[in-house]
């Protein structure tokens, strides 16, 4: 696993809480996000091929992550530090909090660029970036979640990614049920202080979306436009999120 990209105050506050963290709890982290993967920096080539995407494929997640988080540290050092990025069998689920529209658009232009990626869903949203409070209590509820997981047998924890932003839980993964990732939503709810789950979870018997031949363009942003960040040819970013509030 990679280490969070942040970087500044925010980073210092995880690397303190995350130290404390036991080891065994490390390995239950599947996916690629910033503050998840400072939580499980010790998971194994072992747990990669145990993980319900296999070996290969998690592999190529962990490189389209570190290629679109790259790529943002290249093009602006805020767009890096503000928005959180997992990736799960290809799908890019981008997170955090920006203060111009013409940022989420960058990012989610950013994000199509590597090869592999089937999909982009844009989870960003305007508003002041996060402080080092913030993301201190992400990381503990981060922590919270996971424990919850682990200890529940009838969830295959690996298979999910978490991440947090002020509180908001994103969750991307597979499950192999209905009945699992109900289970893993009501463990969500169930923590004290997430205000909402953002589910975008993939079951095991859907289809995952294809590799477009050509990525997405994307028109320029305006004052006038604060929803951008929407393709304006090729296939559309799309949300596979149930809704669980």
């Amino acid at each position: 696993m990679f280490p969070s990209k942040r970087i500044g105050l925010p980073w210092i506050g995880a690397s303190l809480l995350v130290g404390v963290l036991p080891v065994g709890l490390s390995s239950l982290l599947a996916g690629c996000s910033p503050v998840g993967m400072a939580v499980g920096a010790g998971a194994t080539v072992t747990n990669m091929a145990m993980e319900e995407r296999g070996f290969v494929n998690s592999a190529r997640d962990k490189a389209i992550w570190t290629d679109i988080t790259a790529r943002m540290l290249n093009k602006d050092q805020k767009l890096f530090q503000n928005v959180d990025v997992q990736v799960h069998e290809g799908r890019v689920l981008l997170s955090g909090f920006v203060q111009k529209p013409e940022e989420r658009i960058e990012a989610t232009r950013l994000a199509w660029e590597p090869d592999g990626v089937r999909e982009v869903v844009d989870e960003i949203k305007l508003g002041r970036s996060l402080d080092a409070g913030d993301f201190s209590e992400d990381v503990l509820l981060i922590q919270q979640i996971r424990l919850k997981l682990m200890l529940d047998r009838d969830i295959r924890a690996i298979n999910y990614s978490v991440d947090c932003i002020r509180s908001t839980v994103y969750l991307m993964g597979v499950a192999r049920t209905p009945a699992e990732l109900q289970r893993v939503i009501d463990h969500v709810r169930d923590v004290p202080y997430v205000r909402a789950v953002v589910n975008h979870v993939r079951l095991r018997t859907d289809p995952l979306p294809p590799i477009p031949e050509n990525p997405p363009t994307f028109a320029a942003a305006s004052a006038e436009t604060p929803a951008a960040a929407t393709p304006t040819a090729a296939r559309p970013a799309k949300s596979s999120q149930r809704p669980t509030q």
